[in-house]
């Protein structure tokens, strides 16, 4: 499983870790808004060189590629108007996610803050 996490692009590494500090909070299973949320609220703490800013649309996009690979697992939730919507929640261990984080992704600091808390 490490393999697949290292293999990772940044961004997917960056979201999965998102996806990580949520679960840790128990915030989980989330929607992509609340993913892409998290993410902006840790660009400082990555090198953003890799893959720039945060768009839902792409944090959308590594979400569903994480979850076909098995490393999140897609959940349906209803919305307050009905409506079903993809939430994602760890489906791996958060210590194995922050141990297979490459740093030089660039994403190793928001890893190592990570690693105090998992």
């Amino acid at each position: 499983m490490a393999e697949t996490i290292e293999s990772r692009g940044p961004f997917e590494q960056f979201v999965l870790l998102a996806v990580t500090e949520l679960s840790v909070d128990e915030e989980t299973p989330a929607h992509s808004f609340a993913v892409a949320k998290r993410c902006k609220a840790h660009l400082d703490d990555v090198d953003r060189e890799p893959f720039g800013g945060i768009e839902r649309r792409e944090v959308t996009t590594a979400l569903g590629s994480l979850a076909d690979d098995g490393l999140l697992r897609k959940e349906r939730t209803e919305s307050a108007t009905g409506k079903g919507r993809p939430a994602y929640a760890l489906d791996v261990d958060p210590e194995r996610v922050v141990d297979g984080v490459d740093d030089d992704a660039g994403v190793g600091p928001y890893a190592e803050q990570l690693r105090e808390r998992v």
